[in-house]
């Protein structure tokens, strides 16, 4: 009979602590950053790639039970490309041939799901073909839980907000304006 009980909650366990992955949602442009961007006027932006530190991951392991990944398991750092192009299309300023490119290099991304303390994070280098650059580190809490299940989904879910937020403080850093700039 121990045995019996032993196994079964052993096996309810398992299926309550763990998964088969879960996909971040895929990026919807901010209307606040749209704005923002449409503020700048008499410009065109292009976009160059992005690189990252660790090339090509598209996932975090949350809890050691949940693996969260990309919608179309694209990079980190092309999604956030991607997203950066999404809104300066959305803007009316986004050009592929402009002389101004801007690229960036993600020197790190983490995620927690801790309670009390479940973020994204990331520290990014954000560069301009005009040879101007800086360094960035952007984070955005979440609400958490105690169940893996719920906090690695919180976790997801919470993904496109937090590049809403990178590309937010990218576009109002004070340093901005230098980026944009053909002087």
């Amino acid at each position: 009979m121990k045995a019996k009980n032993s196994i079964a909650i052993a096996a309810f366990t398992a299926l309550l602590f763990t998964g088969c992955g879960i996909k971040t949602s895929d990026y919807s442009v901010s209307a606040e950053n749209v704005q923002t961007l449409k503020s700048y006027k008499n410009i065109k932006l292009g976009i160059k790639s992005f690189t990252a530190e660790t090339e090509n991951e598209s996932t975090v392991l949350c809890r050691a039970a949940e693996t969260i990944e990309t919608p179309n398991d694209e990079a980190f750092e092309k999604y956030i490309e991607n997203a950066l192009r999404d809104e300066l299309i959305i803007a009316g300023i986004y050009d592929k041939n402009a002389d101004i490119k801007l690229s960036g290099h993600l020197k790190k991304i983490y995620a927690s799901s801790m309670i009390g303390n479940a973020y994204w994070s990331f520290d990014i280098k954000v560069s301009s073909s005009n040879g101007k650059s800086f360094d960035i580190e952007s984070k955005n809490e979440y609400g958490s839980a105690f169940l893996a299940y719920t906090a690695c989904n919180n976790m997801g879910s919470s993904f496109a907000p937090s590049v809403k937020k990178l590309i937010k403080d990218i576009i109002n850093h004070p340093r901005f304006n230098e980026l944009i700039s053909s002087k």
